[in-house]
C-alpha cells in the first residue's frame, strides 16, 4: 500500500515446484510511510504464501540490497505487519538473505511460518560471521508486539550466526515455536525472543522447542545461544522437550559459551523448563546379595571315565559390586583359570589305561583250485588240492585182455 493509501494491501500468492531469490531479489508487502505530499497508509500489510513441492532457495545479496521475502509497516502508518507462509519440501537461507515481517507504526508485526518436509537451514556468510541469515519478527514501534516464528521440519540447522529473532522494542517479544526430530546450532546461531531492545518494558517472548523423539545439539565454545531475555519487563520462558540435550546449558545469564538463558536486566528472570526423559540406572536393576545362597546340585554327570567330571561351585559375587555405582570392595571374590581334567595335577591318582585293538581283516585271494569236501561239495581253492583222487569205479578195458580171447 503507498503513501495516502486506505485499505488493505495485496497478498503474494506463488505455487511452483521450486522457488530461487538470489543476488538480491525480493518479495515485499508493505504499508508505506507519509510522503512529501501524502499522508502515510493506513491499513494493513499484504501476506506472503509460498507453496513449492521442492526446494526454496534464497541466497545472497547485491548492491547492499539482500535477497528477501518482506512484510513490513512503516513508521507512521496505522496497521499490523502480513504473514510470510512458506511450504515446501526443502528450505535453504543463506548468505545474509532473510525473511522479515516487522512494524514500526502503530500496529503489530506479522508471523512468520516455514514448513519444510525434509530440512531447514540457514546460514550465515562463512567469511563473515557478523552478517546474519535468517528469520526476523520484530516490533520498533512504543506500541505494537513483534510477530511469532513457526517452524516445522525434520531437521533444523542453524549455523554461521543463523538466527531466528522476535524482538521488540518496548513491547513484549513474539513467541517462537519449533517442532523437529534434530536441531543443530553451530557457530553462533542464536534463537532468540528478546524485548526492550530500547532499553524500555516489555517481556520476554516464550520460546517452544518441541522435539519428543529427537535431539538437542551445540557446540560448547561456539556461543550459540537459546535466549529468552527482557530490559525491564520479565524474562520470558524456554521450554524444551527432547530426548537429549547437548552442549548447551542453562545458565542465569549469558555468557560466552553456548547458553540457555531467561533473564531479565532489571525485572524478573523468566523460567527454562527442559523436559527429558528420566533415566534412572538403578530403577531395572536388583542388588546382589552380600553372602552367597545356598545352593544344591540335583544331579552330576561324568563323561569318559575318570576323565572329567562336573561340578558347580559357589564362588561370591565374582568382583561384581552390589550396585554399578560403587566401587569395587576389598573382598572381591577372584576366579582363577580351572583344568579341565581334574586328576591331571594329582600325580599319585591311580589310572590305568586300556589300549582297544581291532584285528585286520583277511585278504581276498583268487581261487585257482576245487575239491570235495566230506559232505561231497565242491569248494574253491586258492591252492591245487593234496589229497589222492578217488579211484574209479569203472575200470577201463585192457587191450591184452582182449588179445587173449
Amino acid at each position: 500500500m503507498e503513501a495516502g493509501g486506505v485499505g488493505r494491501g495485496g497478498n503474494i500468492d506463488i505455487n511452483a515446484t521450486t522457488l530461487s531469490l538470489i543476488d538480491g531479489a525480493q518479495l515485499q508487502t508493505f504499508t508505506s510511510g507519509a510522503s512529501d505530499t501524502q499522508p502515510a497508509g493506513r491499513g494493513e500489510a499484504g501476506n506472503v504464501n509460498v507453496n513449492v513441492t521442492d526446494a526454496v532457495n534464497i541466497a545472497g545479496e547485491k548492491n547492499g540490497l539482500p535477497s528477501a521475502i518482506f512484510s513490513f509497516v512503516s513508521t507512521g502508518t496505522v496497521g499490523n505487519g502480513g504473514n510470510i507462509t512458506i511450504d515446501s519440501g526443502f528450505f535453504s537461507l543463506r548468505d545474509g538473505a532473510l525473511l522479515q515481517a516487522s512494524t514500526e507504526g502503530q500496529g503489530n508485526a506479522g508471523t512468520i511460518k516455514v514448513n519444510a518436509a525434509d530440512f531447514f537451514t540457514i546460514s550465515g556468510k562463512s567469511s563473515n560471521l557478523n552478517i546474519s541469515s535468517g528469520l526476523f519478527v520484530n516490533s520498533q514501534s512504543t506500541t505494537g508486539t513483534a510477530g511469532d516464528i513457526i517452524v516445522t521440519s525434520l531437521r533444523i540447522t542453524l549455523y554461521n550466526s543463523g538466527t531466528l529473532n522476535a524482538e521488540s522494542a518496548s513491547g513484549n517479544g513474539g513467541d517462537i515455536n519449533l517442532q523437529t526430530d534434530l536441531l543443530l546450532l553451530c557457530r553462533g546461531a542464536e534463537i532468540s525472543t528478546t524485548a526492550g531492545t530500547a532499553e524500555a518494558g516489555g517481556n520476554g517472548g516464550n520460546i517452544n522447542i518441541n522435539s519428543p523423539s529427537g535431539f538437542i545439539v551445540a557446540v560448547p565454545s561456539e556461543n550459540s545461544d537459546i535466549t529468552a531475555n527482557a530490559y525491564t519487563g520479565s524474562g520470558g520462558r524456554v521450554d524444551i522437550r527432547a530426548i537429549g540435550i547437548y552442549g548447551i546449558q542453562p545458565r542465569s545469564n549469558p555468557t560466552s559459551l553456548s547458553d540457555i538463558t531467561a533473564s531479565s536486566e532489571f525485572g524478573v528472570n523468566g523460567t527454562v523448563e527442559l523436559n527429558t526423559p528420566n533415566i534412572d540406572p538403578n530403577s531395572g536393576l536388583v542388588n546382589l546379595p552380600t553372602i552367597a545362597a545356598d545352593t544344591e546340585v540335583a544331579q552330576t554327570c561324568q563323561a569318559g571315565g575318570n576323565l572329567a567330571k562336573s561340578s558347580f561351585t559357589i564362588t561370591g559375587r565374582g568382583g561384581l559390586p552390589p550396585n554399578p555405582g560403587e566401587a569395587l570392595n576389598t573382598d572381591a571374590v577372584k576366579v582363577d583359570l580351572v583344568s579341565l581334567n581334574p586328576n591331571s595335577d594329582n600325580p599319585d591318582s591311580s589310572f590305568v589305561s586300556s589300549k582297544i585293538t581291532t584285528p585286520a581283516p583277511e585278504p581276498i585271494i583268487e581261487a585257482t583250485g576245487l575239491a570235495l569236501n566230506q559232505k561231497g561239495e565242491v569248494v574253491l581253492t586258492a591252492n591245487l588240492p593234496t589229497n589222492t583222487p578217488h579211484t574209479p569205479w569203472l575200470k577201463p578195458i585192457s587191450c591184452k585182455a582182449i588179445r587173449d580171447s
